[in-house]
């Protein structure tokens, strides 16, 4: 996941040891790992921070049920061997009720090698599962992938960064057993009615990969807002959301979700994290604020990108090709 702050720490992490060993009896841990941390508010432990909710989500089938009997659809995206990151199945039948493959929604960074500052060159996506799992997986065709303006090169204190994070991509074949009504309906949210939202009855998930637990999952009840002139995202473009949920390596390009009575729509994209380099200095915290911290909208925190007005433009006018 990328990390970013406005005066705050810009870290990447070439590995992390932890995850790395919590995996070496998992078939994930066979792929080159190109992570960088993100921050993790819960951790076990209800004493120092928000505790964590994340929960496996499994694939709904023949009328069985998933986990709740959720409908929504994910899976990851490998490139060059590394395993990179999340993937949200959209539902495009509003656009285009007859389109015969699958529409993702990611990070655009989740395809870019960001060591080489350049796109990789071969990458898959595999639904509901990673490289070695059992299943469906997918070439991914690069050149027929929209993506946002990302830089590689871009400094992560510029007022634009993150902006243009975003990339839809094209599965000309969808799976087997696919049902468009897991996909994740697309709505652009008013973040102005969020508290009116929430009392009736709202609520903010996470949908995205959890590397630590090998498997798609879920945050519960999170705190999303948009960033202010007097937060760490410093209000600098609008449509830069700043997140609590609960997650792990490898969410980045989950979805942030909007659900109220059992109906979930993608509101957003998960792009990374960011913190205050005063109060988590590099030299005393290399890998970031520790698991469990508090999350706080100056201090620390997760970001991401709404589907805000142009996003939706922008897939639409994707799709109108792709007919």
């Amino acid at each position: 996941m990328l990390q970013n702050s406005k005066n705050c720490g810009f870290v990447f992490l070439a590995c992390l040891l932890g995850v790395l060993m919590a995996l070496t009896a998992c078939p994930l841990s066979a792929l080159e790992f190109r992570i960088v941390p993100v921050n993790i508010y819960g951790d076990g432990d209800p004493l120092n921070g928000i505790e964590d909710s994340r929960k496996q989500v499994r694939e709904v089938q023949g009328g069985k049920a998933g986990f709740t009997d959720q409908r929504m659809s994910a899976g990851t995206i490998t490139c060059d061997g590394k395993f990179r990151g999340t993937a949200i199945v959209a539902d495009t039948r509003e656009f285009a009720p007859d389109l015969k493959g699958v529409v993702l929604v990611s990070a655009a960074h989740v395809v870019f090698n960001l060591d080489k500052k350049k796109l990789f060159r071969r990458c898959k996506f595999h639904f509901m599962g990673w490289n070695q799992a059992p299943g469906y997986q997918s070439k991914i065709d690069l050149k027929n992938v929209r993506m946002g303006d990302f830089d590689p090169w871009q400094e992560a204190g510029g007022p634009e960064f993150g902006e243009g994070d975003w990339a839809f991509i094209y599965l000309r074949k969808p799976w087997k057993n696919f049902n468009p009504d897991q996909s994740l309906r697309l709505r652009e949210f008013s973040f102005s009615q969020a508290e009116l939202y929430r009392r009736s009855g709202g609520e903010f998930r996470l949908l995205a990969f959890d590397s630590s637990a090998g498997f798609i999952s879920e945050s519960e009840n999170c705190t999303v807002i948009e960033s202010r002139r007097d937060d760490l995202g410093g209000g600098a473009w609008k449509g830069q959301l700043l997140d609590d949920c609960d997650s792990a390596d490898g969410a980045s390009g989950g979805g942030m979700l909007a659900v109220m009575n059992q109906q979930y729509f993608l509101i957003g994209i998960r792009n990374g994290s960011h913190w205050s380099e005063q109060v988590y200095p590099v030299d005393s915290y290399p890998s970031g604020p520790p698991d469990g911290s508090v999350w706080s909208r100056r201090l620390n925190t997760n970001f991401g990108r709404a589907l805000d007005a142009g996003l939706m433009q922008q897939i639409e006018e994707y799709i109108q090709i792709l007919k």
